[in-house]
């Protein structure tokens, strides 16, 4: 509420900027609007099937001193090519009819801040309302994007709104989903499950209505210290909104997105129950067993495992194994920005050292890809193939 409040004091003037994209926070004259330079799109719907070589090819960096010659330009975009050719056989997802650019982003990246790659990524969760609140940024995500140090390859991410205020009268989530490559996902989380009532749920209904949202969630259950130690009643609530969540979904035809911490079992035991074993589910920041992971995805075709920047940390030996031995092809990388920045980007964004953003996600492929002793494109464009496969973008 505070940042739409202020988005609005700042739209209209009242008062300056004051996020550190300005180069001289007392002059608000000095605070540069971000300009997103839009490609020319035709209408087109996921019925027409992946996008050709040359149409690949013509949605160009936004950097022109990226590549040195058009045979590299071609090799930059072949990891694109390979991750949207085989699409036809997926389920039909719900995706904006346009094509927007693969590269959609100004990016500002110092020397060495990220492992070297050109094939694009996006994000798979993050929250960008949480991140713009913490690093007090009133602008736009382009700007917040242009302001901080990413990766050129930078392609996009699915912003997750769990919390009432995102998605409720204020629809904060319309001014960031009005950008190129960001996608919606919209859910109670766990915590918030006492909160489910009649006026939650229309509003969700409302919001898993807007054109750029491709699933349902975060949704799940969440055991952990300090949440239902103390009142099996949480846990109660927590399966109700959980079940109501899924219920609604289903009948939208979205895909969910779970959040189960220490949980995981009871989760899986809800989703059998109540969800077609063909449902397209994205398992969000799995932190559970690989015997339950694995049991899980024989038992759901179309489950991707999301991990996070929790593969980075020493003491996440659970983690480390399920990423080494899930099929690349069930894979997801995601940053859970704020939360979880990985342990590997210490040199990035070091004016922000709390915060994760989404352009850490190629810190996560790219220990992913140590502990699988593949190359990083490997994992980064079978991944890009999931995200696909996924949410249809």
């Amino acid at each position: 509420k505070q940042w739409y409040q202020r988005r609005v004091a700042i739209t209209a003037g009242e008062v300056k900027r004051d996020h550190h994209t300005a180069s001289d926070d007392s002059d608000a004259s000095q605070v540069k609007k971000p300009v997103l330079k839009r490609v020319k799109t035709e209408s087109r719907s996921s019925r027409d099937g992946p996008l050709s070589k040359e149409q690949l090819l013509s949605l160009k960096s936004n950097d022109s001193d990226s590549f040195s010659d058009d045979g590299e330009e071609e090799r930059a975009h072949s990891g694109a090519l390979a991750v949207l050719e085989d699409t036809k056989s997926r389920k039909e997802s719900p995706v904006p009819e346009k094509i927007i650019p693969i590269f959609p982003f100004k990016t500002n990246c110092r020397a060495n801040q990220f492992p070297e790659s050109k094939v694009p990524f996006i994000d798979s969760h993050c929250h960008i309302d949480y991140l713009l609140v913490r690093e007090k940024n009133y602008g736009s995500f382009a700007s917040y994007v242009e302001s901080k140090d990413f990766p050129k390859n930078f392609s996009g991410c699915v912003a997750n709104f769990c919390d009432p205020p995102a998605w409720g009268e204020n629809r904060m989530y319309d001014d960031i989903l009005k950008e190129d490559g960001v996608w919606g996902a919209f859910g109670l989380h766990p915590h918030n499950a006492k909160m489910w009532c009649p006026q939650i749920e229309r509003d969700l209904i409302r919001a898993a209505s807007h054109p750029k949202c491709v699933a349902w969630g975060e949704m799940g259950l969440d055991y952990g210290k300090g949440y239902t130690e103390a009142s099996p009643d949480v846990i109660e609530m927590q399966k109700d909104a959980f079940m109501a969540q899924i219920k609604q979904a289903l009948k939208l035809n979205k895909p969910f997105v779970i959040h189960a911490r220490g949980a995981e079992m009871d989760a899986f035991e809800i989703m059998k129950a109540k969800a077609p074993k063909d449902h397209r589910i994205h398992f969000h920041c799995y932190s559970g067993s690989w015997n339950t992971a694995w049991k899980m995805l024989e038992h759901f075709p179309n489950m991707y495992i999301g991990v996070t920047g929790l593969v980075t940390f020493g003491t996440a030996s659970d983690v480390r194994e399920v990423a080494r031995k899930v099929p690349l092809e069930r894979l997801l990388i995601e940053t859970d920005a704020p939360y979880m920045k990985p342990s590997n980007a210490n040199l990035v964004d070091q004016d922000s050292p709390r915060s994760a953003s989404p352009a850490m996600g190629v810190w996560v492929a790219a220990k992913i890809a140590e502990i699988r002793r593949i190359e990083l494109d490997d994992v980064l464009i079978q991944v890009r193939k999931n995200v696909t496969n996924m949410y249809g973008i």
